[in-house]
C-alpha cells in the first residue's frame, strides 16, 4: 500500500500537482480545502484547489485545470482563483479549512 499525507495524497502525487503550478508564473499559493482539507475524504474523493497570486487571469486558470485533466492524477482536480471569487460562503470555508498544498521554491 503507498504512503499518503494527510490529504490522502501520495508523494507522486504531490510532485505532479506542484509541478503543475511550477509552470504558471504568478502562482504564489495554493490552498486545498473541502474534504481533504478537513480530514473526511474516501479513495476517489476530488481535489479542491484555491490559488493566489498576481497576474492569475481566467486562461491562466483554464491552462491549469487543463493541465489537471491531461496529468496523471487518478483524481478530478477543481480548481479556483481565490482573488476573483465572489462565494463569501465558499471564501470564509477556504479561509478556515485551507491548508497549504503549494508555494513556489
Amino acid at each position: 500500500m503507498k504512503e499518503v499525507d494527510e490529504f490522502g495524497l501520495s508523494r507522486r502525487d504531490r510532485q505532479t500537482i506542484a509541478s503543475i503550478f511550477n509552470k504558471h508564473r504568478g502562482v504564489e499559493h495554493v490552498l486545498i480545502f473541502g474534504s481533504r482539507a478537513k480530514g473526511v475524504f474516501h479513495a476517489g474523493s476530488d481535489i479542491d484547489l484555491a490559488i493566489t497570486g498576481s497576474d492569475i487571469s481566467h486562461e491562466v486558470v483554464r491552462r491549469i485545470k487543463n493541465d489537471f485533466n491531461e496529468s496523471s492524477l487518478p483524481y478530478n482536480v477543481d480548481v479556483i482563483n481565490f482573488s476573483t471569487l465572489d462565494n463569501a460562503d465558499l471564501k470564509e470555508h477556504i479561509l478556515r479549512v485551507g491548508k497549504p498544498v503549494y508555494s513556489p521554491s
